[in-house]
């Protein structure tokens, strides 16, 4: 169900420049965090209209963490492609890496493949930069240079990968901030929005630090929006927009089959 949102993408941001054979052989872009992205883009419907968030980026930062470019609420683009691995800095994965390192860490550090997947999957990303953690506000809280260079790397892959996908946008009209951090941390939020400030996003700093929905200030070029993200209930509407409620048959009671 994941990668559902992400499939109307334009066929070019799901294409790797690899032999056709390969690609053909299902070695492409997928997208993740897609359910998440779904609830955004009919949150954005709900509130603001049915062209609501026009050209926006959302990013969604958690221990897993990406972003996804959407025009009038359909994917245009996202961070990751094949793996969860792709993309921004996250908790414990690395992102985005040279595939020359995978090559160097087998031929020449002789490196398993389970080896590197543990690596790259469980002690890379912000545990493996600060070497103490993975858990961003744990790093926020402490006077550490290794914390600060995790934190601020981070950052910059953040900023570096919403002007990539405001290009694939051809401009940018609403930056969305969702999940564990973007909803938790003001100042991820205000350090992600000084990195995009050439593209026109400036906050209201007291909204930000409030936590309001709309932390963009007044008058800015890009609406700057703070939306709960809930896999649960989009999971649901899922479900519902497949089989009705009544189609759907109740969970046998284990205890008592009879109810």
């Amino acid at each position: 169900m994941t990668p559902r949102f992400h499939a109307e993408r334009p066929r070019l941001a799901t294409l790797y420049a690899l032999p056709r054979a390969l690609t053909e052989s299902g070695i492409m872009s997928f997208g993740f965090h897609g359910i998440s992205y779904g609830h955004i883009a009919s949150q954005l419907r709900e509130r603001y209209g049915p062209t609501a968030g026009g050209r926006a980026v959302v990013a969604h930062l958690g221990s897993g963490a990406s972003l996804c470019a959407m025009r009038d609420g359909k994917s245009v683009a996202t961070t990751m492609g094949f793996s969860p691995l792709d993309g921004l800095v996250m908790s414990t994965r690395s992102g985005s890496l040279d595939p020359g390192v995978i090559l160097y860490l087998l031929q020449d550090r002789k490196m398993l493949a389970d080896e590197i997947s543990q690596l790259l999957y469980d002690r890379s990303g912000l545990l493996g930069v600060s070497g103490i953690s993975g858990d961003m506000q744990r790093l926020l809280d402490l006077d550490d240079p290794h914390a600060a260079e995790a934190v601020d790397l981070f950052v910059y892959r953040a900023g570096r990968e919403i002007g990539s996908l405001a290009a694939a946008l051809g401009g940018l009209d609403t930056l969305v901030f969702t999940a564990g951090i973007g909803e938790n941390s003001p100042l991820i939020r205000e350090k992600i929005c000084e990195a995009a400030a050439w593209l026109g996003v400036t906050i209201d700093a007291e909204r930000n630090r409030e936590g309001d929905e709309r932390i963009g200030a007044s008058g800015a070029a890009v609406d700057v929006l703070v939306i709960p993200t809930d896999e649960e209930r989009a999971v649901a509407a899922q479900m519902l927009s497949v089989a009705p409620l009544e189609a759907i048959p109740r969970q046998r009671n284990e205890r008592n089959p009879a109810k």
